[in-house]
């Protein structure tokens, strides 16, 4: 099912990819230690992969297989939002702590900026989308 190819591609392989990137541009912007970004790196990791790989569940909805998948697709898809507002924490925290100022505010501005769209795109409108009334909508007429 191309469902669990696009879920798992944008959980397991995108979100990781931006929490790295925004971590790396927070590591020399801010001069903060990068065992501090680091130990947000694992939190933000572990919830996108556990939200993300049990989230598949809601593409159970609507093809007949056991009950349980209904609730555990739901729980964990709606939790989902939870790494992007963890990466939206991250940057904002990073930024009040750096010890320098960068004179590229503009990597700044957008290390902050893409935490932001990220949770606002992907996380409320991927929210949205895990409601079963909404979700009946998009995954029977492929409007995704």
């Amino acid at each position: 099912n191309w469902w669990f190819v696009v879920h798992l591609w944008v959980e397991g392989t995108w979100e990781l990819i931006m929490a790295s990137l925004l971590a790396f541009v927070l590591v020399k912007t801010t001069g903060v230690d990068r065992e501090v970004i680091d130990k947000w790196m694992y939190m933000i990791v572990a919830f996108a992969l556990i939200t993300g790989i049990l989230g598949t569940g809601h593409h159970f909805y609507f093809i007949g297989l056991p009950g349980y998948w209904h609730w555990v697709g739901s729980v964990f898809s709606a939790m989902e939002p939870i790494p992007f507002f963890m990466m939206t924490l991250f940057a904002f925290n990073m930024v009040q702590r750096r010890r320098r100022e960068h004179p590229n505010q503009a990597a700044v501005l957008w290390a902050v900026g893409t935490a932001v769209i990220g949770f606002l795109g992907a996380g409320v409108w991927g929210f949205i989308h895990t409601l079963s009334t909404v979700n009946y909508y998009t995954h029977g007429s492929q409007v995704t």
